[in-house]
């Protein structure tokens, strides 16, 4: 284990977090959110700096990291051990990936937060995303199983 997975919460106190912060809301609520969120951070286009994604997907000052509180600290180790599982799965063992889909009540998986989340991360640097959802361009198809999932700020349907 790294100093940052003795850190960083875990995914039930993360989740818990995420639902009770009420002042600078984070832009997910729920763990497949979240990922969803990092995975678009991982794939798509780079941000400069980590912090410029980091803090504003969890609501944290741009300063976290030097004056924010030891829980503070905890969900940005959190966000950060998710964003270097899921690089290192998909740069070294594509393959092995997989979603964290939410799961129904009844049983059953959901992929809709997973899907809003990252459109979420989409939505935070959509100018550099804007090329991908060109229709002319060849690989705007491979957004369309995430996109059919995911509502607008309305509640419209981002496809309809």
């Amino acid at each position: 284990m790294s100093a940052l997975d003795d850190m960083a919460l875990s995914d039930q106190a993360l989740e818990a977090w995420m639902a009770a912060k009420t002042n600078s809301r984070p832009l997910v609520r729920t763990v497949s959110a979240l990922d969803g969120f990092v995975t678009a951070a991982v794939t798509g286009p780079r941000y400069r700096d980590p912090q410029d994604w980091m803090c504003p997907l969890m609501g944290l000052p741009r300063d976290v990291l030097a004056k924010g509180s030891a829980t503070d600290h905890a969900v940005f180790a959190s966000v950060a051990r998710i964003h270097n599982r899921i690089n290192e799965t998909l740069f070294n063992r594509p393959h092995d990936y997989a979603p964290r889909f939410a799961t129904r009540p009844g049983g059953g998986i959901d992929p809709r937060p997973w899907c809003q989340g990252f459109y979420a991360a989409m939505n935070l640097n959509i100018k550099r995303w804007k090329r991908l959802l060109d229709l002319n361009n060849p690989n705007h198809g491979l957004l369309l199983p995430i996109l059919i999932y995911c509502v607008d700020k309305k509640g419209r349907p981002v496809l309809g």
